[in-house]
This record gives structure tokens, sequence and C-alpha cells, in this order.
């Protein structure tokens, strides 16, 4: 009966001991993966990509053509983002690809709106992005335009309190999209 006892104490231990273990290690993958949020796009493809320090994210609306989420940071900084599926561009793979004319196209969408301006500008992969700086009773807003497979991307910074967006604001989105990592579902 000890034997049959102190062999089941065993048992126990070892499997407590290995449970420690499968705790420590799951916690040692998440510090060493960061803030890293993977986001699934309709099936089509998948974002991964590391949230910046001081921000938070969360879903607002999402269904079979895209979806919209919000990065929100600890000092007043919004970014929403907007991410929809566009027969216009279902065979663009990236913005990129699009001709003159079709960024003509592109930009006479934000003119019609609100006086802006435009910035070509670049991820640090070489994705061309388009800088839309938008000026509205006062208010800066600027918006990071983009394409992935089909998909339209924007990125629209403002502050909460509606001051204006510094360079670090908008280098800081650059970055963020710069380090989107886009996996292809197979």
């Amino acid at each position: 009966m000890k034997k049959l006892l102190m062999l089941a104490l065993s048992l126990m231990l070892v499997l407590c001991s290995v449970s420690a273990l499968a705790e420590t290690a799951e916690a040692t993958e998440k510090a060493a993966l960061g803030n890293v949020g993977k986001l699934d796009v309709n099936g089509s493809f998948t974002i991964q990509a590391r949230i910046p320090d001081g921000f938070t994210y969360q879903t607002i609306d999402a269904d079979e053509l895209g979806l919209i989420s919000m990065l929100t940071s600890e000092d007043g900084l919004i970014v929403t983002i907007s991410i929809q599926f566009s027969e216009e561009y279902a065979d663009v793979e990236r913005l990129n690809d699009v001709d003159e004319e079709g960024i003509n196209i592109i930009k006479q969408t934000f003119t019609d709106m609100d006086d802006v301006a435009f910035e070509d500008m670049e991820t640090a992969y070489g994705t061309k992005l388009l800088k839309v700086t938008e000026i509205k009773d006062e208010t800066s807003f600027v918006d990071i335009y983009t394409i992935y497979k089909g998909y339209e991307m924007e990125f629209v910074m403002v502050r909460n309190d509606y001051s204006g967006l510094t360079d670090a604001d908008i280098q800081m989105m650059v970055d963020f999209i710069s380090d989107m990592d886009f996996v292809a579902v197979e």
C-alpha cells in the first residue's frame, strides 16, 4: 500500500512539474513575441504586426468584405484602420502595381471630400504608401493608404484633442505598416 501511495505521489509530482514547465515555456514564448497581434482578413490573408508600445487594439466591425479596427495610444493618438476588398482592385497585388492614371483616380477620391496634400512614401520593404494630409476646420488628419491583394487599406490618424499630428506620430504609423507581415492563406 505504501508503495502504491508513493508511486501516486511521485506521479502527481512529475505531472505538476511538467505543467509548471509548460506554463513557463508559454510565458517565455509570449514574452519573446512581445505585443504581437494576428488578424485574419476573411480567410484571404493574415496580418501579423507588433502593436506599438502604449497602444491598445480593438476590432470595431468585421464582415466578409473587410474590417474596421482601431489603435488607441495612452497619449491620445487614434488610428482607425479600414481594410476593405475592392472589386476594382481585385487583381492588384500592391499599390506599386497601379499606374499613374490609377493613382490619380485614387487621389481624386480624397480631393472630393476635403482640401488635401499628397506625399508618396514607402514601407521598409518597398511597398508604396500614399500619405494624405487633410485639414478640416483647423483639425489635421493624416490618412495612409495602400493596396494589398485587392484590399484597400487606409490608416486614418488624429489626436483625440484634435491637436496637430507630429512627424513622430506619422513615422510611428509608417513603421507599424512597414513591420506588418502579410501571410497569404494557401
